[in-house]
């Protein structure tokens, strides 16, 4: 599982020719399907419209660069937007989260998926930063129905009881818990 925040800020490299071409600058997903859909490059030299490398297209994604075949992988942004409910990783930062039956879990901070496939497993949930720093963040798994709105991320119950801690926070490495 990698992070989106992990993955952004990775080069882009062709396995033809061993060039870069670009940057990753921001993940579009479809809320619905709970998938990736494309890596959104930076602009570069003249370039009118950001290019989109389309999940499918992507031969290995590791946590120094992300590998496909050729520099026709990148595709205008349009190609990836024309494909349904898309929406950026910078979208979805700080977004409320909350329970069904009410109750506030946190802002959403990042966004866990699987690398292989490209479905969204989580959320990385931050209750501030005092709160972070001291008990670490937590994992929202996505389990059940999730609603993503404009302003807020409603989530099952079920997943709220399946939250894991990811272990980090001074409490943990200093008192043990």
């Amino acid at each position: 599982m990698l992070k989106c925040g992990e993955v952004i800020g990775l080069p882009v490299v062709c396995a033809d020719n061993g060039k870069k071409i670009g940057t990753v600058k921001d993940i579009m997903y479809n809320t619905e399907t709970r998938e990736i859909k494309a890596l959104v490059l930076g602009r570069r030299g003249m370039d009118r419209e950001p290019k989109a490398v389309m999940f499918g297209d992507i031969l290995s994604l590791g946590t120094g660069a992300v590998v496909v075949s050729n520099r026709k992988c990148a595709g205008g942004i349009k190609k990836a937007s024309a494909e349904g409910d898309g929406f950026m990783t910078r979208d979805m930062r700080r977004l409320r989260i909350y329970s069904k039956a009410g109750e506030d879990i946190g802002f959403a901070e990042d966004i866990l998926f699987d690398d292989k496939t490209g479905m969204i497993e989580g959320i990385e949930v931050s209750d501030g930063l005092f709160r972070d720093i001291i008990g670490g963040r937590r994992i929202l798994p996505l389990i059940g129905r999730v609603e993503f709105g404009e302003d807020n991320i409603l989530v099952e119950r079920e997943a709220v009881e399946e939250m894991a801690s990811t272990g980090g926070g001074v409490k943990k490495r200093f008192l043990g818990g």
